[in-house]
């Protein structure tokens, strides 16, 4: 069944294809070089593992961005208990934001912290 965004909204849905423990994400977004603003993180309540193959959904806000423009997404993969340990990927993603009212699936790829991409 899928999940349809409420009005004005979007969301990012993460998908762990790593080989790596991953505990958690944080977004943040930029328009026009300018930091707009961040998802705060996102975690399992109870600290556990985001499993190879699960999935993990951040909601944003179209009034968090400016209308027409480009907006830049920054993802840290946290790789310890607690957000102790994080990788901030080095490519980040690039979409309009007259995507809202939608899902925007990313699948985080890699062997091992250093290797950590989008694909």
């Amino acid at each position: 069944m899928a999940d349809i965004p409420a009005e004005g909204t979007f969301h990012m849905t993460l998908i762990n294809n790593t080989d790596i423990d991953v505990y958690g994400y944080e977004v943040s977004y930029s328009q026009d070089g300018t930091r707009r603003g961040g998802s705060g993180g996102g975690q399992y309540a109870d600290n556990s593992k985001i499993k190879k193959g699960d999935t993990f959904t951040l909601d944003f806000n179209q009034v968090n961005f400016l209308p027409d423009k480009e907006v830049t997404f920054v993802i840290t993969v946290f790789t310890g208990k607690h957000q102790t340990e994080k990788v901030t990927l080095s490519s980040p993603v690039t979409t309009m934001v007259s995507n809202l009212e939608s899902t925007y699936y990313v699948k985080i790829v890699g062997e091992n912290k250093e290797e950590l991409s989008i694909n």
